[in-house]
């Protein structure tokens, strides 16, 4: 039997947007397992849940290619409400220690990550935790769990990092433009400042870098460009002031 048709309600929708955020496009259908198991918990049918996260992405600004353009108008309060209540509560996060805000990789791929929400309709992250997991899965879902300078993928050397510290831009500290998936190796040197992101994606190396740790370093770069992400590309204001107050020249 078909499955009735029925209104998406705001809970829903916060959670649709939530599987969308740390699924890589590829991934968006109806034989997805994680896709499988929300359209369980929402009692829908997994095609209709693999639509909606279809339709989300033509409300992604950040994407250079679009969904299907028939987004409700709920769709789209329900999505700028998710991000502006993400900004709110990472202001609210303890300062910490940059280092401990460094995320590494963990694999989602069954349905650990479980979002919460307060109430019915506004998503709401609860704790330090599922933030730290947020942004990390937005982040190495973007980059497609490879490291944008030397494309390794293997998990256990993957960092989510930022690129304006946890300490100093408290609204963004969960916004996936502040974040960018790197090897720990090259991760340590961006923040360090011995390495930057120039204006047109090249990977800039500080002179205070020792010869042989920046020929090693080049040896294992993929191409010499930055690789830009699917989504959420770093917002070049914060990469700029990374060069002109972090970098090492």
């Amino acid at each position: 039997m078909a499955e009735a048709r029925r209104n998406w309600t705001e809970s829903e929708i916060a959670q649709a947007i939530e599987l969308y955020l740390r699924t890589q496009f590829g991934r968006i259908h109806s034989r997805n397992p994680e896709i499988i198991a929300l359209a369980h918990d929402l009692g829908r049918t997994p095609g209709s849940v693999a639509l909606k996260l279809t339709n989300l992405a033509s409300i992604d600004e950040t994407l250079d290619r679009k969904g299907m353009s028939n987004y409700s108008k709920l769709d789209k309060a329900v999505w700028e409400t998710f991000f502006d209540t993400l900004a709110l509560e990472a202001a609210k996060l303890p300062p910490g220690r940059e280092e401990n805000r460094r995320f590494e990789f963990a694999d989602h791929s069954q349905g650990a990550y479980q979002a919460d929400y307060a109430g019915t309709s506004t998503p709401r992250i609860v704790n330090i935790r599922q933030g730290q997991q947020m942004f990390r899965s937005m982040v190495l879902t973007s980059y497609a769990s490879r490291c944008a300078i030397t494309g390794i993928a293997q998990p256990q050397f993957l960092v989510a990092g930022h690129i304006r510290s946890w300490a100093q831009d408290p609204e963004n500290r969960l916004n996936p433009r502040n974040g960018i998936c790197l090897n720990r190796l090259h991760d340590k040197a961006f923040e360090d400042g011995l390495i930057a992101i120039s204006e047109d994606w090249q990977v800039l190396y500080s002179p205070r870098l020792e010869a042989t740790a920046r020929r090693k370093m080049e040896q294992i770069q993929d191409t010499g460009l930055f690789r830009l992400p699917d989504r959420f590309r770093p917002d070049q204001s914060f990469l700029k002031e990374h060069r002109d107050h972090r970098f090492q020249q």
